[in-house]
């Protein structure tokens, strides 16, 4: 019999056994076992051997499968399907990116690991540990000669471990300990911490919209890094005095923000198609064209929360922050999200305005911060999106921490009859009836409220 009908048959034959119970028949056999298990032991047997072949089945399914997707490109199937890469082919079966590229590297890897593989044909390695031990050969072979004994060693080094973290913690340690010694006698050697061809980086956005990150940088590079972020690290008191609530990790992560906010400043940077340079895209839906509700203009089914380019959808708040300093574009789109008219681009805050606001708030203005102007946002104290004027005395210079903490958190920022921004602290849950007392921007920053403390 044909492999491919074999597959066939054992998917017809798992079908059947998970088919629900109808009226018509009592289910398949994995239905009813799984709707109703014995609470007393009677199918416990049953229960733990068909777990372990179904793990067998699945193993072996993802080593078949990294198989095939190899030779699919080797074959140059994804031309013939009009697709570039074999993951492509993959992504069109319904197969999430990640489980694509992870099949496509440990097909393309499975040269290097012989031994492991032996075991994996026998359903023991799961795909996800098969690629770890893929990568981890890749990452000790670009530090270290590999010849194929040694190559051997490592992999089955590499097998032993329990999961792809310990795999990938396991390829470093030996990455380093099976590094050479610099040839002094040769120019062009280059020690593995100077060498930049080593360098990669890795970017996840994960299910809540959070992205991680893990970075393997040079010497230089890493010395550059740090000397980039470690004025930036300086913990901010508080206006009352009291110290900085972020920890070392919360401002070293601010201070990566900041130097990416300042590098999408520059105008000297790489652009998009048009000349434009954007800082982020998001798309603001709205309910209809002209921002108000008329019944049956929103599609049934259609999502009315704001998204980000690349890491997806985000709260009000978000959006708040991001439309207080942009340049935006309107699309207004039919129901069937087509775009119907495309307004012009305007730019919020001018650089007129930018410059007066500059000469009266000399910094972030939230009191007791006072970080320099070219570290902060213009902030609309009443929301642009909500009628507040783009104007004097309506905006705000905030450095990015406390623009956040303003749209996140209780705390208000306003232009009192001074014609300055003030500030008012959340409401104290445990004391709710206590005035919220206004506190004077940094730049005017006195030891009373009085009226001529600041004058």
């Amino acid at each position: 019999m044909a492999i491919v009908d074999v597959i066939t048959e054992f998917a017809d034959a798992l079908i059947e056994a998970l088919s629900p119970p109808t009226l018509a028949a009592p289910g398949g056999e994995l239905a009813s076992l799984c709707a109703s298990p014995s609470t007393v032991g009677f199918d416990d047997a049953v229960i733990g051997q068909t777990m372990v072949q179904l793990t067998r089945v699945v193993n072996l399914a993802g080593t078949a499968m990294s198989g095939l997707t190899d030779a699919a490109g080797r074959a140059g199937l994804p031309a013939r399907k009009r697709v570039k890469t074999s993951t492509d082919l993959l992504k069109q079966l319904g197969i999430t990116p990640a489980a694509a590229h992870r099949y496509a590297r440990t097909g393309h890897a499975a040269h290097t690991m012989p031994g492991v593989m032996v075991h994996a044909r026998t359903g023991g390695v799961p795909i996800e540990q098969l690629d770890a031990i893929g990568k981890g050969i890749s990452f000790v072979g670009k530090r270290v000669p590999l010849d194929e004994d040694r190559r051997a060693d490592l992999a089955r080094r590499l097998s032993c471990q329990v999961t792809p973290a310990d795999v990938s913690q396991r390829a470093r340690e030996l990455a380093l300990e099976w590094a050479p010694e610099i040839d002094e006698t040769d120019p062009d050697a280059v020690p593995i911490a100077e060498n930049s061809d080593l360098n990669e980086m890795t970017l996840v956005t994960g299910d809540d919209g959070r992205t991680t990150g893990t970075f393997d940088l040079d010497a230089l590079t890493g010395e550059e890094l740090n000397q980039a972020l470690d004025p930036l690290c300086k913990p901010i008191p508080q206006p009352d005095g009291s110290r900085d609530p972020r920890n070392a990790q919360q401002r070293r992560a601010d201070a990566l923000a900041h130097v990416i906010r300042t590098y999408l400043n520059g105008k000297e940077r790489p652009t998009v198609s048009g000349g434009v340079i954007p800082h982020v895209t998001m798309i603001v839906p709205t309910q209809c064209g002209d921002g108000t509700s008329a019944p049956g203009s929103v599609p049934e089914g259609s999502s009315q929360v704001a998204s980000l380019g690349f890491t997806g959808p985000v709260s009000p708040a978000t959006v708040g922050l991001v439309l207080c300093e942009a340049a935006m574009r309107r699309v207004i789109l039919d129901q069937n999200s087509a775009p119907l008219d495309v307004g012009r681009e305007h730019r919020l805050v001018t650089a007129g305005l930018r410059r007066a606001l500059e000469a009266r708030d000399r910094g972030c203005a939230f009191p007791g911060c006072g970080r320099p102007i070219s570290w902060t946002d213009a902030h609309h104290c009443t929301p642009w999106s909500e009628g507040g004027d783009t104007a004097i005395d309506n905006c705000v210079l905030l450095c990015r921490m406390h623009h956040t903490l303003i749209h996140q958190t209780g705390w208000e920022v306003f232009i009192g009859h001074d014609r300055h921004p003030w500030f008012r602290p959340p409401l104290d849950p445990q004391h709710p009836d206590r005035r919220r007392e206004p506190i004077r921007s940094n730049a005017r920053r006195t030891m009373t409220s009085a009226p001529t403390a600041a004058a």
